[in-house]
């Protein structure tokens, strides 16, 4: 039955006597040493393992736990006035999944107005204005985007606060990155296609960035210098991969949630209504516009920004495009590298005894991870359970599902827990005592429970208290064990309505009810011996007041909230959340400008092509006459030369040498100057040939600059100098 118990003293060090309790069949692993003073009976004393989480132990852990407090927090405020059902904060992941889809869905029918054109794309958006049907698109498009990326990062700091990261969570922490990167170049892209003053910072930051990679064959930044040098192929393109990537994310999406059983992809029907109807309502109220068109001419002195997807224009303002590479790689390589940096050590998978099982899949079913495969064999059952330690993340959800008693986890056998139970009872029978067992979530609102060395708490008088992984780690049969022997009952507590190990408060509670295997046999306990609840950390005090309550007799009820709440609660959320997506989103944009005019030169143009020794006598000295031969000619192309004078004084005076991978193609200019407001003349040379005193054109004109405004000179053999 694993229910006899040997009991033997030894003495060792200094004459002190130790008391050595295994059950039977347990192993040696289940043996426990406690020293007692010498002269003492042997009664045996339990050291209670506190660090039973399934968590990691990481780096700043301390700081983690404070900083995950918020979320927990915020989601006790949110539960006092809402049922779980309409708590965004508890589906997080379901709600990314659905505000993307409300963008991609409004996305596709804003294709009936939106022209993707240079020259026609804000005058298109422009004329939705006139169209009700249009502008909610376009608003619900813009602002369910906004609320995608939002709870996205929102999830993303959770995960890192909350600790699930590492271990096999590693594939989940770098697809959601991978899947935040998608969604926020998509964002980028589609500002770019508004082509308002917005799109044209962010037409410039991309080609600062992408310049100084030697894969174009001129720079990108050559094409947004006046409005008529616009590439209309090249804006299609823009638009054709921002409709393109969404297709990637099912592939993301995949690669997130394939170590996920029984994963939730969609919010639940009352919160999917809610959020749909709020987008909706802050679409009507606050219509998505556009900024002044974009005018490649134009300094602008002020404009807003969307700080979901447009921040880094800030930093490409600031930075040189090296530095950009820089930190962007630094960045990249810290936040990809936290699953393995930051953690000390992980926990140890379960481990399955094969002699024992009997192959009924129950823990096959109930694993949160996918982490346990049936796998074909001879012998007394025809499956048998086998655990992948890749994809276990030793939440011991198995080992309260597993009748046989053939799954174990090395953080807390369930042997040494039966034993420790039996052990206690007796004590506490001698006594003519009748304690509550407790069993924690060691993530729970007892997490942080001073348990006395006799596993006694003052904090909760008449308790005996067992923290555990994961109340699903219980097995109903342990549950009915401490009550068959003396226990007045049982309280499980677990860290829900989020749970650390997901689907561990669920089948805890469907077992107790009854409607899930193994099922507490509620024929074999008294009536009200058995209580459950779900406390996560901020919930301390209720969890207490909850407890003594159950000793005291008095009956625990947690009223749902009730219609008021919910309407103000509702209310509230919706308020908030919107002035935080609405707010963001129309930010006011510090502009770097120097509050004077500037002048642009550009040109791309081909250096002459002359014929040059490849070797010289010198070369061949040491050769035979008979060997030696004529000399080798080669073709170069020259440089070019560029002089620009500001009202006489020489500004620029360089020689700009041919691009290409061998040194022959055309030789590239951009160069950019700030002068006051007011009239100036402009001087320009340019010349191709070798002579440093010939210039095949030259120009002279006297041109008004404006403050925050840019004049252009462009020049191609075709066409000469275009002032601009």
């Amino acid at each position: 039955s694993g229910e006899l118990v040997d009991r033997s003293t030894e003495t060792v060090d200094s004459g002190r006597e130790y008391t050595i309790m295994t059950e039977e069949g347990s192993g040696i692993s289940s043996i426990r040493r406690v020293p007692q003073d010498a002269g003492a009976s042997p009664a045996p004393a339990f050291h209670i393992i506190k660090d039973v989480s399934p968590l990691p132990e990481v780096r700043a852990q301390g700081f983690l736990r404070r900083m995950d407090s918020f979320f927990l927090t915020l989601n006790r405020l949110v539960k006092a006035g809402l049922p779980d059902a309409l708590n965004p904060f508890v589906q997080m992941g379901a709600v990314i999944n659905l505000t993307f889809f409300i963008a991609l869905v409004s996305g596709i029918l804003l294709l009936f107005w939106y022209s993707p054109s240079v020259n026609l794309a804000w005058q298109s958006l422009e004329a939705m204005k006139s169209s009700p049907l249009a502008q909610l698109m376009r608003s619900l498009h813009r602002y369910s985007s906004d609320a995608c990326m939002l709870f996205a990062v929102l999830h993303g700091v959770q995960t890192l606060t909350s600790r699930k990261f590492s271990g096999p969570r590693w594939l989940a922490w770098v697809s959601g990155l991978l899947l935040i990167g998608l969604m926020w170049f998509d964002g980028w892209l589609g500002y770019w296609l508004v082509w308002d003053q917005e799109a044209r910072y962010v037409a410039l930051a991309t080609t600062k960035v992408l310049d100084v990679l030697p894969i174009f064959a001129e720079p990108m930044s050559r094409s947004f210098l006046t409005n008529e040098s616009l590439n209309s192929l090249f804006f299609f393109i823009v638009f054709f991969v921002h409709m393109l990537i969404p297709l990637a994310f099912g592939i993301g999406l995949w690669l997130h949630l394939m170590r996920i059983n029984k994963s939730v992809f969609f919010t639940q029907k009352p919160l999917t209504i809610a959020i749909t109807v709020a987008l909706v309502l802050v679409s009507l109220l606050v219509p998505a516009v556009s900024g002044e068109p974009a005018d490649m001419l134009a300094l602008p002195e002020s404009m807003s920004a969307d700080w979901f997807y447009l921040m880094p224009i800030g930093i490409a303002d600031r930075l040189s495009a090296g530095a950009l590479w820089l930190l962007g790689l630094v960045v990249t390589a810290i936040v990809f590298s936290v699953p393995w940096t930051m953690v000390r050590r992980n926990k140890e998978p379960a481990v399955v005894n094969e002699k024992r099982c009997n192959g009924c899949t129950q823990c096959f079913q109930d694993c949160p991870y996918n982490a346990i495969t049936m796998m074909p064999r001879e012998g007394r059952s025809p499956l048998v359970s086998r655990i992948d330690a890749a994809k276990c993340v030793a939440c011991g959800v198995c080992t309260g599902s597993c009748d046989s008693v053939s799954i174990r986890l090395p953080e807390l056998p369930a042997e040494d827990v039966r034993a420790w139970l039996n052990a206690r009872l007796e004590r506490a029978g001698s006594d003519g005592e009748k304690p509550w067992i407790a069993f924690v979530c060691a993530e729970s609102a007892g997490a942080d429970l001073r348990v006395n060395p006799d596993d006694t708490c003052d904090e909760l008088p008449g308790y005996l208290v067992r923290p555990v992984p994961c109340v699903g780690w219980l097995h109903p049969l342990l549950i009915e064990r401490a009550i068959r022997r003396g226990a007045a009952g049982a309280v499980l507590v677990g860290c829900g309505p989020d749970p650390v190990c997901r689907l561990g408060t669920l089948w805890t509670e469907q077992r107790l009810e009854g409607e899930r295997e193994p099922e507490l046999r509620k024929e074999k306990v008294a009536d009200n011996s058995i209580h459950y609840f779900n406390f996560n950390r901020s919930e301390k005090r209720a969890f207490l007041n909850a407890a003594r309550a159950v000793v005291s007799g008095q009956e625990v009820t947690r009223r749902p909230p009730g219609r008021l709440s919910r309407w103000l609660v509702t209310a509230a959320l919706v308020l908030g959340l919107g002035a935080v997506i609405v707010g963001l989103s129309e930010t006011p944009y510090p502009i770097v400008t120097h509050e004077k005019a500037e002048l642009v030169v550009s040109f791309k143009h081909a250096g002459r092509v002359v014929e040059k020794t490849r070797n010289t006598v010198a070369d061949q000295k040491d050769l035979l006459p008979h060997m030696r031969r004529a000399r080798a000619m080669e073709r170069i192309r020259l440089p070019v030369r560029l002089q620009v004078f500001i009202d006489g004084e020489k500004i620029i005076d360089r020689s700009y040498e041919p691009g290409g991978l061998f040194k022959d193609g055309q030789s590239i200019a951009i160069e950019k100057l700030v002068l006051d407001e007011g009239e100036h003349t402009v001087s320009i040379r340019l010349d191709d040939s070798a002579d440093p005193n010939a210039w095949n054109w030259q120009e002279t004109r006297t041109l008004t600059f404006e403050k925050n405004r840019r004049r252009v000179i462009l020049f191609d053999k075709l066409h000469g100098f275009q002032w601009y």
